[in-house]
């Protein structure tokens, strides 16, 4: 839905608060280095928020400005509200999606009246996300357009986000629905209805997700894998835990070590680090360049280390945001940064 665009800097907001860093012999720990001082926590903190605020305004792309809103509604900040509700008047369609799911999911009632305007919004998929959040906020009166929008718009892209935002309605009535989805044509919304019925408690989706899990092919995987995690299941540890044993590519490794550690495991912690101190060996793939690989694998490792919330990987998600070569990793370590951050922190 986001079209791609050259992507300037965002490293000229970031002053980051490092200490000292002394190499410490072998290939990985050389580029890396070995933090011998501990950083300083507020400043990390307020830099991490520098740099989400800094992406939110981030004119030269809108996947940057959506990303910056997906890193908002997770961040906790008191001023987070106000700065996603400022995103549903940006000019990117894509943006103002992203707004409208941000609030429905925040439940944030202040944004009533701009979610009235955005039901009109040209583009049909802010039209899908702002019933969504409209719903989520108690105001119910146009939520049965989205089965219409699933079952019936032209455009796959609506069809695929109308099956996303029912996922996050939290209402299994919604299954029924997404069953008729899973007859669409397009496979992206085949694969967003059946993430929805999982998110909603539908044994047989969360069976299907399980096969394809366990199936063998890399994009398949990762998407199963990340579907599994939403449905906050810890009965799928033993999964997660198989595939970061045995799975071929490094993307569904990453993506279970990200599920092990929503539910409280570090055990891949190793895995992760390996693969940001370890330089990628791309895979010969149609319509999957190296860069678009190396960039995956960062952005899942930095969610991986987010999700564990142990405080040596700080390091990592630090380096990465002083990093100006790309915002899309900046902000996802500026995001696994405050994740860290406000983990909890065990007394011996």
């Amino acid at each position: 839905m986001i079209s791609e665009v050259e992507i300037p800097l965002l490293g000229k907001w970031i002053q980051l608060g490092v200490m000292l860093v002394v190499g410490c012999g072998t290939a990985g720990c050389a580029r890396w280095g070995r933090v011998v001082q501990r950083v300083d926590p507020d400043v990390v903190r307020r830099d991490a928020i520098t740099a989400i605020k800094a992406g939110i305004g981030f004119k030269q792309n809108p996947a940057v400005r959506v990303q910056a809103v997906e890193a908002l509604e997770t961040s906790g900040l008191e001023e987070a509200p106000t700065w996603i509700r400022a995103a549903l008047l940006d000019e990117h369609p894509g943006v103002r999606f992203a707004g409208c799911v941000a609030v429905g999911r925040m439940r944030d009632r202040s944004a009533e009246l701009r979610l009235r305007d955005c039901v009109e919004d040209d583009d049909a998929n802010v039209r899908v996300a702002a019933i969504f959040a409209l719903h989520r906020i108690g105001f119910t009166e146009f939520t049965g357009r989205l089965a219409t929008y699933l079952l019936e718009h032209d455009d796959a892209k609506v069809r695929r986000n109308a099956a996303l935002v029912l996922g996050f309605m939290n209402e299994p009535s919604a299954v029924k629905i997404l069953a008729q989805a899973m007859r669409d044509a397009d496979a992206g919304v085949r694969q967003h209805a059946l993430e929805a019925m999982a998110k909603l408690g539908n044994r047989e989706a969360r069976q299907e997700l399980t096969f394809m899990a366990n199936a063998g092919v890399g994009s398949e995987e990762v998407f199963a894998i990340n579907a599994l995690i939403a449905t906050g299941d810890p009965i799928y540890r033993d999964t997660f835990l198989y595939k970061l044993d045995t799975a071929e590519h490094i993307e569904t490794r990453l993506a279970s070590a990200r599920g092990l550690g929503l539910l409280g495991s570090p055990i891949g912690y190793d895995v992760v680090v390996k693969s940001l101190e370890t330089d990628l060996s791309p895979r010969d793939e149609p319509n999957d360049s190296p860069d678009a690989q190396a960039l995956r694998v960062r952005l899942l490792a930095l969610g991986a280390l987010g999700a564990m919330g142990r405080e040596e990987g700080l390091r990592y998600c630090v380096r990465l945001m002083s990093d100006p070569s790309d915002p899309r990793i900046q902000l996802a370590a500026a995001k696994g940064t405050l994740e860290i951050l406000s983990a909890p922190r065990h007394t011996p």
